[in-house]
């Protein structure tokens, strides 16, 4: 009778720790913030070794943050000029940020700067790292540059426009762009045209790409449109969203590619281009999805608030910030999920998904490291025939 009261007592005590220590990790619940005393708008960039980078941005705060997944303050790069970009992360390390008056900096994992490339105006893309190390990054001048891990230009491809959308890189090096112009661009990777679709309207949007080599990329065209396009450049559908979308396409490991919009909604897209669901997010989405391993879909809203939605459309949680959320999240490998508010800080929030989805863009410029490069290799006809005959 003693034994089992006292075996009552012990499994109740280990129950009431348990519930305890799952309470303080309740996913949608702050882990903790980190003040940057100004506007995130950016997607954080994850490292290898965990830390978290961020620019924060005003006439007075012109900062990118190095923060360590424990919340303290690794180092804080501020050359006097106004960062632009968010970041990404070659494997060796470098941080690449672009800034408001032209360069394109180059940054060493200890926060020391490496090199400046000066391209001359303003640069507002997130830049992408291909396999080999070049940087690819648009520019005001309407160009796109690319440039070696030496600082060296490679080569410049002119498109006419404005670019605010920021570089994505196929496996076979092809680099897929918008314009402000409307236009989708194709470059091949010695800098020439491959070819160019019309979209109708302003891309902002960063272009995803799919299994099966489909780019999908919003537009502010035809009352805002997310674009599916085959890889030869030809129109695969195009669903109309009814507001413009700024938003980046994220997609889930069954193909379903979601997207936000100025409407307020997310949109989860079937393959064939029709609408799976729209899920209210109660004010504009300028936020581009994740997608996390268990198919949990999060995404900010201007509303303030971080949403968790499930894979069925239906709302799992949210988490409220300090300010509009054009954020776009980054789930870690442990499942916290880290974003920025118009509040002036970088938030770490427990979540439900062990790290991203297994897809081919599972969030905003591919990965963690914002690399904006796909290693899903699409073969050509040729390539197939070669590899049947044996060469």
């Amino acid at each position: 009778m003693r034994q089992n009261i006292l075996g009552s007592l012990l499994a109740l005590v280990c129950l009431t720790l348990t519930a305890g220590g799952a309470g303080a990790q309740t996913a949608g619940t702050q882990k903790w913030a980190f003040p940057t005393g100004s506007t995130v708008s950016d997607s954080p960039a994850v490292g290898a070794d965990g830390t978290i980078y961020v620019r924060s941005h005003s006439l007075t705060v012109r900062k990118l943050y190095a923060v360590n997944s424990d919340s303290s303050q690794k180092w804080a790069f501020d050359n006097g000029h106004i960062l632009s970009t968010p970041s990404a992360l070659a494997a060796d390390g470098t941080i690449y940020v672009g800034a408001g008056d032209g360069p394109l900096y180059a940054i060493n994992p200890n926060g020391t700067p490496k090199w400046a490339f000066t391209t001359g105006v303003q640069i507002n893309p997130c830049p992408a790292v291909g396999a080999d190390g070049t940087i690819y990054v648009g520019s005001a001048d309407h160009k796109l540059y690319a440039v070696n891990p030496d600082n060296s230009q490679k080569w410049v491809f002119d498109t006419g426009y404005w670019i605010n959308s920021s570089a994505a890189v196929g496996a076979d090096g092809t680099i897929y762009v918008g314009t402000d112009g409307g236009d989708l661009f194709a470059v091949k990777p010695d800098g020439t045209q491959k070819w160019v679709f019309a979209t109708g309207g302003a891309v902002i949007s960063s272009p995803a790409l799919g299994a099966d080599g489909t780019i999908y990329v919003g537009s502010y065209g035809y009352g805002g449109r997310l674009y599916a396009v085959r890889p030869n450049g030809t129109q695969k559908w195009a669903f109309t969203a009814g507001d413009y979308i700024y938003s980046s396409p994220a997609l889930g490991a069954d193909g379903t590619i979601y997207v936000g919009s100025a409407n307020h909604k997310l949109y989860a897209v079937n393959r064939n281009g029709t609408q799976k669901w729209a899920f209210d997010a109660g004010n504009v989405v300028l936020s581009s999805p994740a997608v996390g391993a268990d198919g949990t879909i999060y995404v900010g809203s201007n509303d303030g608030k971080l949403y968790a939605v499930n894979p069925d459309g239906s709302w799992k949680w949210d988490f409220t910030t300090g300010g509009a959320v054009d954020s776009s999240p980054a789930v870690g490998a442990d499942g916290t999920i880290y974003l920025g508010s118009g509040g002036g800080k970088l938030y770490a929030i427990y979540g439900d998904s062990p790290g991203l989805a297994n897809s081919t863009w599972p969030m905003f410029h591919h990965d963690l490291r914002h690399t904006g490069f796909s290693n899903v290799f699409i073969p050509t006809l040729s390539s197939l025939i070669t590899l049947l005959m044996g060469g």
